[in-house]
């Protein structure tokens, strides 16, 4: 038995890392519809990286790290910076934002397994309990718009691809813990903007219709609010609270953002909110509380 844990900045941080994601899904279906997935990805980490990079660099003092944690980041980045965000973009573009919102919330549950098996982290019963309660509210949040698997369709390729995208963020947040023991938030998510951004170079041009100069002010709004809020800000508060809670009591959070992607899908997606998604918004927040009890 653990004792409950005040309420804290972190929290507050987390949240609204949780509020800017769900954001995140239908403006990055808004711009697929005349960007390609990979040039999307591409240009959101290069806008990101070019308009956080100077804050950052005015912050930190020292921007040394040895030679091992260098190739340690490149190899992170690689996993949670590119190919997590390629597959988050592609599986995004074949799905709807409500099974896209669903099964990346699903990271939480790999973090749990990832973690015991690299870093033998001890998972207590309360702790699992709020999980299950959290991924069950999950699945009560998107019932509504919940049409099953058609293996032959690009729906269920697309899922397929989200899960692969959910395995990359867990294996991303354990394998950052133990470089943020040595190194600051703010050094670390340097290091990953610009390790990202080199990566995404050769896939920046826009395949669809007339390249980047033909698509609309829309488009271009929803490249640059993913960019800077989604990549941006809330991966740098998403790094802090590794840093400072873990990754398996940050992930908890995780649950968050796909109530958050159903309401912004709403209004811009013309998705319904149901009863049992009122419910289940409720079932995910009482399985976040339980497992902060810890």
């Amino acid at each position: 038995m653990g004792e409950k844990r005040a309420f804290s900045v972190t929290d507050i941080y987390l949240i609204l890392a949780m509020v800017i994601w769900g954001s995140d899904y239908p403006f990055a279906k808004i711009v697929m519809r005349e960007v390609s997935p990979l040039a999307f990805s591409a240009m959101r980490t290069l806008l990101a990286t070019l308009i956080c990079l100077p804050f950052l660099i005015r912050q930190e003092k020292d921007w040394s790290v040895s030679r091992r944690h260098l190739l340690e980041l490149i190899l992170i980045s690689f996993l949670g910076i590119f190919l997590n965000r390629v597959l988050w973009s592609v599986g995004l573009n074949l799905t709807s934002a409500s099974n896209s919102g669903l099964l990346s919330a699903t990271s939480p549950i790999f973090v749990l397994l990832l973690s015991f098996l690299f870093w033998r982290t001890e998972v207590t019963l309360r702790g699992a309990l709020g999980t299950f309660m959290a991924f069950v509210g999950v699945f009560l949040v998107i019932e509504g718009d919940w049409k099953g698997w058609d293996m032959k369709s690009e729906t269920f390729r697309g899922d397929l691809i989200i899960i692969g995208s959910a395995i990359l963020w867990a294996l991303f947040n354990v394998l950052t813990k133990p470089l943020l023991r040595r190194y600051s938030s703010l050094k670390v998510a340097a290091y990953m903007m610009v390790i990202g951004s080199v990566l995404y170079l050769p896939f920046l041009p826009n395949e669809k219709g007339g390249g980047w100069m033909e698509i609309s002010w829309l488009a271009w709004f929803g490249v640059l609010y993913v960019a800077i809020m989604g990549n941006g800000l809330a991966y740098f508060l998403w790094i802090r609270g590794i840093q400072k809670i873990g990754p398996v009591r940050t992930m908890l959070y995780q649950y968050i953002m796909p109530i958050t992607a159903i309401l912004f899908s709403i209004p811009f997606l013309n998705e319904i909110l149901t009863a049992t998604q009122i419910w289940g918004t409720a079932v995910v927040f009482g399985g976040i509380f339980l497992a902060r009890l810890e």
